[in-house]
């Protein structure tokens, strides 16, 4: 086991002790005083030097480490310290950490001004670089959740029941589902239904289908209630089919006769319609042999229309080609004068080009360095170049505009040529334009006179006997047959059918009957199958909670047996019978609440005595209000009693 024991603590304006050096026996140490001298401050100096914190868990940023004045301001220029020497399995370990205030001077001023604050960490007299390399070495040595649960009595009875059981579980070691399921076969079948899920997994999911079902059968009464408002009143409905099948009937027997009296209507409808046809096929006959008529006619007078017309739109196609071709010729002309004009100019440049001579700049033959004039031979040199340059600068021109002028006096006898071509055309349309012209006139001369078309038709004998015909067919279509009258029967037969209807909606009533029985006969099957799933998940979680029970009592066992003044239960029982699994602490059977101060005290230390043995480690434990105490039971620790007594300064023991 690891024995970690306090050798001695020094306080340097640490809360409101000034200095103090303080040396801790190995078994027992008793730190003595009245109220407020300090006592419950060296347990905060020494929670603070190990991880920063109070004896109730507050940060230093949480609590004020500063001495204070009489008005209670921190008293500044104060450097605030504790050092502690451990023992740790007999190995000297010292550990120091200090508050310290940083003080800047602001440019432009004379005085200083606090800044921050910061905390600086030693280890055996080095100073370390971060908290947090500082941190991984307390830790080393033991973990502060460790570190709280052995040095203060009172610190596990005030954590959480689950936290207490999660502790208590992991001392005793592993006790598995599958050893407590062997005890009872109704253990086997609860595993078996957890499909590799824990119970409290599994319990989860229960509690959302137990609620699920309540939540379905909360529902069903007011579902059928509402099904059996909706359902209609109970009838005679075999009398509501036998009227039926009486109406039917008769309706039958009235369709039967209005048949019979619409034969006759219906043949003279045949007759009037086959005579409409007629009148429409003679019709058709008629103005067949009236375009027959005029189309003789005018047959003569009609193709010299036609000849007339080609050769106007012959003359139209002419015309446009011929502006067409004088367009392109006035085009011909703007770009024939532009090519002129530019032949022109590249006359001139080139004449220009050809009499350009070499001309040198004032300044041409001093050296840009020195500014002296260049040796006669480095002029003459200098000259040669110039001349070439210009003499080869010169040359490429005069090319480049003599190919420029070959190339546009091509263009322009292109267009020359074109031109020529494109006004001979224009002649030989202009002859033919003037052709057609003369074919227009003798053919405007020749077109016959128009024949009276009417007359013709009037007096054509064959146009005369179909129109006759039509007249006799129109005659007879104006003869009536007597029409039978069948609006009593169908009027009849409508009221017939509307009281079907209505019987027939009263049958309907049948059908939602039947339908609303079943609908409630469902709801009362399923809430029947809902109970019954209730009752097998309410069954399935008495069965886990026995389980859990049995286990935590298999487990109590070997707790306790840890233990030997306290003893721990995680069954508490409830005012109304039930049971709730939880984590109860007593002493001697009476709740750890209940017990008095030093039963509390004593209490603690057996908690801590077990959790040091099954940790593997030891701690100093701090006992505050340890006056209460007439005899603290064994420990394997170091104990650090402070204890209120009438001493006015603090008094270590």
């Amino acid at each position: 086991m690891r024995t970690i024991k306090l050798k001695s603590l020094s306080l340097v304006n640490f809360k409101g002790i000034r200095s103090l050096n303080i040396g801790f026996s190995d078994a027992e140490t008793l730190v003595a005083g009245e109220n407020g001298t300090g006592k419950t401050t060296v347990f905060d100096s020494f929670l603070w030097l190990l991880f920063g914190k109070d004896s109730t868990g507050r940060s230093d940023s949480n609590f004020n480490i500063k001495t204070l004045d009489s008005d209670g301001k921190p008293i500044l220029h104060l450097e605030h310290s504790v050092t502690g020497v451990l023992s740790v399995d007999g190995k000297t370990v010292t550990l120091q950490r200090c508050y310290v205030e940083n003080w800047v001077k602001p440019r432009g001023t004379t005085e200083e001004s606090l800044k921050n604050h910061a905390t600086e960490f030693y280890l055996n007299g080095v100073k370390l670089a971060t908290k947090k390399e500082y941190d991984s070495e307390v830790a080393a040595i033991i973990p502060e959740d460790v570190f709280r649960m052995i040095t203060n009595p009172f610190y596990f009875t005030s954590m959480k029941p689950e936290a207490q059981k999660e502790i208590l579980l992991d001392m005793v070691g592993t006790l598995t589902d599958q050893d407590v399921a062997q005890t009872k076969p109704e253990y086997l079948e609860l595993l078996a239904q957890l499909s590799g899920r824990s119970i409290a997994q599994y319990a989860k999911e229960v509690a959302a289908k137990k609620k699920a079902c309540k939540d379905e059968l909360s529902v069903i009464p007011s579902q059928i209630e509402t099904a059996r408002k909706l359902m209609p009143e109970e009838e005679d409905w075999v009398a509501i089919d036998s009227e039926i099948e009486d109406k039917n009937a008769r309706i039958q027997q009235i369709e039967e006769q209005i048949a019979d009296k619409s034969k006759l209507n219906e043949q003279e409808y045949q007759r009037k319609a086959f005579i409409q046809k007629q009148i429409g096929e003679k019709r058709l006959q008629l103005n067949s042999r009236m375009n027959e008529i005029a189309t003789e006619a005018n047959k003569g007078r009609n193709e010299a229309s036609l000849k007339l017309n080609e050769l106007e739109y012959s003359l139209r196609t002419e015309k446009a080609s011929l502006d067409r071709k004088r367009q392109s010729v006035a085009d011909m002309d703007i770009e024939i004068e532009k090519l002129n004009t530019k032949l022109s100019a590249l006359r001139g440049e080139f004449s220009f080009i050809s009499k350009e001579e070499l001309t040198y700049n004032e300044g041409e033959f001093i050296c840009p360095t020195c500014k002296r004039p260049l040796e006669i031979e480095d002029i003459e040199a200098k000259q040669r170049e110039m001349q070439a340059n210009f003499n080869a600068n010169k040359a490429a021109r005069l090319k480049a505009n003599k190919e420029a002028g070959m190339a546009k006096k091509q263009r322009l006898e292109e267009m020359q040529g074109l031109k020529d071509r494109t006004n001979a055309e224009i002649e030989e349309l202009e002859q033919k334009i003037e052709r057609i012209n003369a074919d227009i006139q003798q053919a405007k001369a020749s077109i016959p006179e128009a024949q009276n078309v009417e007359a013709m038709i009037a007096s054509d004998q064959i146009y005369i006997d179909i129109k006759n015909e039509i007249v006799e067919l129109e005659n007879q279509l104006k003869v009536d047959a007597k029409i039978v009258d069948v609006s009593e029967l169908q009027s009849e037969k409508r009221t017939l059918n509307e009281a079907v209807q209505g019987l027939y909606k009263r049958l309907a009533n049948r059908e939602q009957i039947g339908r609303a029985e079943k609908e409630i006969a469902s709801l009362e099957e399923k809430r029947i199958a809902n109970n019954q799933k209730l009752a097998d998940l309410e069954k399935w979680e008495f069965t886990a909670l026995q389980f859990q029970k049995d286990k935590d009592a298999e487990l109590l066992k070997r707790i306790n047996g840890m233990f030997r003044y306290v003893s721990f239960s995680f069954v508490n029982e409830q005012l109304n019978g039930g049971e709730k699994l939880t984590c109860v602490c007593t002493v001697n059977g009476t709740p750890f609440l209940d017990v008095n101060n030093a039963g509390q005290i004593n209490a603690g230390i057996d908690i801590i005595n077990a959790i040091c043995t099954a940790k593997g480690v030891s701690a100093p434990i701090f006992v505050d209000n340890a006056e209460s105490v007439n005899q603290i039971i064994p420990s394997l620790s170091q104990i650090i009693r402070l204890v209120v007594t009438t001493d006015k300064e603090l008094t270590i023991k």
